[in-house]
C-alpha cells in the first residue's frame, strides 16, 4: 500500500474430495516482486471450496483463478 502498486497473480489450485486445497502454485506472477504471489498462495491455501461431482461423486480437480490486489481510495 505504501508503495501505492497494485497488480494481478493467477493462481492454480487443487481442490480435493473434501473441498480442501491440496497443492497450491502460481500460474502467472504480477512481476512487481512486492509480495503479491506469497499472499494470495497464503490466501490459496486457506480457502475451502464446495466439491467438483462427477456422475454423483466428488472429485478432485485443478481450478485457476486471478486475484486482484487493488489500492482502496480513502476519503
Amino acid at each position: 500500500k505504501n508503495a501505492n502498486i497494485e497488480g494481478n497473480v493467477w493462481v492454480k489450485v487443487l481442490i480435493d474430495k473434501q473441498g480442501r486445497v491440496r497443492q497450491a502454485l502460481i500460474a502467472k506472477g504480477s512481476g512487481k516482486k512486492v509480495g503479491f504471489e506469497e499472499a494470495a498462495l497464503t490466501a490459496a491455501k486457506l480457502a475451502t471450496w464446495k466439491p467438483a461431482v462427477l456422475n454423483n461423486k466428488p472429485v478432485a480437480i485443478w481450478v485457476s483463478y486471478e486475484i486482484k490486489f487493488l489500492l482502496k481510495n480513502e476519503k
